[in-house]
């Protein structure tokens, strides 16, 4: 006798994606683009706050400002990568002149965002990261 199957049709949750900037206007506005896509999020003022509650939170990716006050956004990938945690980045920034310094600290491959910036960039570069299709462009 075979048992049946049960599956269950509760969804998965969403990723969750911690974003790391110290302005909170900024930061309430990125929390705000993410969660209305559908995406759980989490956000901090530091890197520092990030590196405290990662062990709970275990984000399934960061959108993390380069300039912060401590340890700056390069630094906690960094700090991260050396911990063997290898999670999906996008780095958002205000200087126009970042893009280069990241390349040359071996960070060319992550996205980097100048703000402002409009909200489906921010989407879409979330989602290739995570490996999804942007619901914002199909």
């Amino acid at each position: 006798m075979c048992a049946a199957r049960r599956f269950s049709t509760r969804p998965l949750p969403s990723p969750m994606v911690a974003v790391v900037d110290d302005d909170p206007g900024v930061r309430r506005a990125l929390s705000r683009m993410l969660r209305a896509d559908g995406l759980r999020v989490a956000s901090f003022a530091s890197a520092e706050e990030l590196l405290h509650a990662y062990g709970e939170l275990r984000p399934n990716c960061l959108v993390v400002d380069v300039v912060l006050p401590g340890m700056s956004g390069p630094d906690l990938l960094d700090r991260l990568r050396a911990r063997k945690e290898q999670l999906p980045a996008i780095f958002v920034t205000g200087r126009i002149d970042t893009e280069q310094g990241l390349k040359l600290r071996g960070f060319g491959e992550i996205p980097c965002l100048q703000k402002p910036f409009e909200p489906a960039l921010l989407i879409d570069a979330v989602m290739h990261a995570l490996g999804r299709v942007s619901a914002v462009h199909p």
